[in-house]
């Protein structure tokens, strides 16, 4: 499992500290702002534009040219992909871990007075996939979250394509067993500076091949999530579904449809229910056993 970070040294400027720039170049520095660490392809016409430290990774990753805007004293590294061909590249770049921003024109620029409007979309990643075009036939596309607090581990996964929504109770032994069997595509985790969050993401990175997204601890908090999740369901309370209290499980569901209403950016109300397991509904078997028979990621890997 990885977590992707480029090394680019030509940092888009910050929207307050940027130079002159077009009022099309601001609009690309303000949403890449708002779009953190997610690589923002940015629509200008027929192609998809990154800029910065984007354009550089972009060029890395996908093979395609690097060129520059504005060659005189302050050059910007530029990239470009062609719209129809974006399937093709988004795939590669989630692939390889990032999370991708789409920018679309949400005006004809014939009716643009001034610098056309521009909107982010969707933010996709490894766990949010849902376009057939870009999943694997052979294997769900998972996307997990954890809540730790001691030796107890709350799981809740969901995938998205179809809306299964599905919690785990409270595991204390074999959690990383059953992430393992799992084999998300991307593990949401709290982002915690403590030696012991260091150590479990370190844990993951070694066991698990998916990224790994990092969320605000507020999101995995009883109340929020409770809140996130009652707001999602339009209900008062969960035990409609079985839950008499919040558990570490549905604190990792309620940081899942968090991140979901982030990225996706549209409606969710095709994941209608949430289900519950137990960890004895499982056969155990160990991460090592799961390598040897490689059952699900290796066929998701050797299909592509």
């Amino acid at each position: 499992m990885s977590t992707t970070t480029d090394k680019s040294n030509a940092k888009a400027p910050a929207s307050t500290s940027a130079p002159k720039l077009t009022p099309a170049m601001q609009q690309y520095v303000d949403q890449k702002e708002q779009v953190g660490d997610a690589i923002l392809l940015f629509r200008m016409g027929d192609f998809y534009e990154l800029f910065w430290e984007d354009a550089e990774t972009a060029s890395r990753v996908l093979g395609i040219a690097l060129t520059a805007r504005n060659k005189g004293e302050n050059p910007i590294p530029l990239a470009g992909i062609p719209y129809h061909a974006l399937d093709n590249y988004l795939r590669k770049l989630v692939d390889a871990g990032f999370r991708v921003a789409i920018s679309e024109q949400v005006e004809d620029p014939k009716d643009a007075k001034g610098v056309v409007k521009r909107e982010v979309v969707r933010i996709v990643t490894p766990g949010t996939l849902t376009d057939e075009n870009l999943l694997d036939e052979h294997a769900q596309n998972v996307l997990a979250a954890i809540c730790v607090e001691g030796a107890s581990v709350g799981l809740a996964t969901v995938e998205l394509a179809s809306g299964r929504f599905d919690v785990y109770d409270t595991i204390t032994t074999g959690a990383m067993d059953e992430l393992v069997r799992l084999a998300p595509a991307e593990l949401i985790v709290e982002d915690i500076p403590s030696e012991d969050m260091r150590s479990l993401r370190d844990a993951l990175s070694t066991n698990l091949s998916g990224a790994i997204a990092r969320r605000s601890p507020h999101e995995f908090s009883t109340h929020q999530a409770e809140r996130t999740l009652n707001d999602h369901f339009e209900t008062s309370t969960l035990k409609g579904f079985g839950f008499g209290r919040m558990t570490l499980s549905l604190r990792a569901a309620g940081a899942i449809i968090a991140y979901l209403n982030e990225t996706q950016k549209t409606s969710l109300d095709h994941i209608t229910t949430i289900r519950r397991h137990s960890p004895s509904q499982f056969v155990s078997i160990d991460q090592n056993s799961w390598r040897a028979l490689e059952i699900e990621r290796s066929i998701r890997d050797g299909s592509r």
